[in-house]
């Protein structure tokens, strides 16, 4: 064993004829003092980019597959036709769990299983969430790119099928997807379906919103009603679709994509927004609550970028730009220790009295 084909094997980019000399080094080789040692002082020095989608992934297969060895040793219930098999494998799994090879533990379960169909369909879905006031960027076992905005989740299967790729998202993410003309891929939402086979798009579906925007940077996407099935429209590249899902109508745009999909770039993009929609991307960018106390804000635009500006910094701006004021509220202390999140009042400013 090298350690170039075993950093290999960590990053998912060893050949096959690889893979299989790193199985047969686990189960020949593992218990010796020399592998051991061997592994530990690699493991010492490797710093591989730990990315919270693979500790989440792992972490919930390992306690997916252990449970389903408690269940087959208790009812029976998960059916593996080589007892022997099982039984050599986790013993393995514990030579590996002894010298710190967690991602040997999923995939070396997984992949020696006689029965691998019955171990995938029995895992459950994997779900991942960018907590509020962060982002996430991911690669789905396809090799589709995931970008999570703010305070979304995106939940996906352990393995894709044959016939589709199917995900769920609620909030907003933008998709690089991998190309199979053979194997669409669908990102559900509560409402809407956004089909695609190989492109790059953005879809915002969060719970409070009552509309669902998909905006194209590239290839075609199919946008349909999920529970009719119901065709909206065959979208194409630079082109923005706005569903209002309590009138069931929809409108579009183009060539102004900028503004809906800057935000996997870490650019916050205003162009002629209104005061309300402005506020809503601020409260999920920043994680602050905002409330309009003046209705009349609505009646202006606001148009600007911004990259690494603090929210009063941003505000600030709005105030020049436009005649409207804000307040920034104390955050308070629970009972239990936590804060409540930090309040934005935006109204007008005070309109100066005539003095006659």
């Amino acid at each position: 064993m090298t350690k170039e084909t075993f950093i290999k094997y960590l990053e998912g980019n060893c050949t096959d004829v690889e893979f299989e000399q790193f199985l047969l080094w686990i189960k020949e080789e593992s218990q010796k003092d020399s592998a051991k040692d061997f592994v530990r002082d690699f493991w010492e020095g490797y710093e591989p980019e730990a990315r919270p989608v693979e500790r989440i992934k792992y972490t919930r297969l390992l306690d997916k597959i252990h449970h389903q060895i408690n269940i087959n040793r208790t009812s029976n219930q998960l059916e593996v036709p080589q007892k022997s098999t099982t039984k050599r494998l986790i013993t393995i799994l514990t030579r590996a769990a002894a010298i710190l090879l967690l991602p040997v533990l999923a995939l070396l379960f997984y992949t020696n299983l006689s029965d691998k169909k019955t171990i995938a369909d029995n895992l459950n879905d994997l779900e991942v969430e960018a907590p509020a006031g962060s982002q996430l960027h991911f690669n789905l076992g396809d090799g589709t790119e995931v970008w999570l905005n703010h305070g979304s989740k995106l939940k996906y299967p352990f393995r894709f099928n044959r016939k589709t790729r199917e995900v769920f998202l609620t909030g907003e993410a933008f998709f690089k997807v991998a190309h199979d003309t053979e194997v669409p891929f669908i990102v559900e939402t509560k409402s809407l379906e956004v089909k695609a086979t190989g492109t790059s798009f953005n879809v915002s579906a969060y719970p409070t919103d009552d509309n669902v925007q998909t905006t194209l940077i590239e290839g075609k996407v199919v946008v349909s009603e999920k529970e009719s099935k119901h065709e909206v429209k065959a979208m194409l590249p630079g082109e923005f679709l706005k569903f209002d899902l309590q009138k069931k109508v929809y409108e579009t745009e183009s060539g102004n994509t900028e503004k809906y999909t800057s935000w996997k770039d870490g650019r916050l993009v205003f162009k002629n927004e209104k005061v309300s929609d402005v506020a809503k991307k601020l409260a999920r960018w920043y994680n602050v609550e905002v409330e309009i106390v003046n209705e009349k804000v609505n009646e202006f635009t606001f148009t600007a970028t911004f990259m690494e500006e603090t929210l009063p910094q941003v505000l600030d701006l709005l105030t020049l730009a436009t005649p409207v004021d804000y307040k920034l509220t104390l955050r308070v202390r629970l009972p239990d220790g936590s804060y409540t999140k930090q309040k934005v009042l935006i109204g007008l400013k005070p309109q100066p009295k005539n003095n006659r």
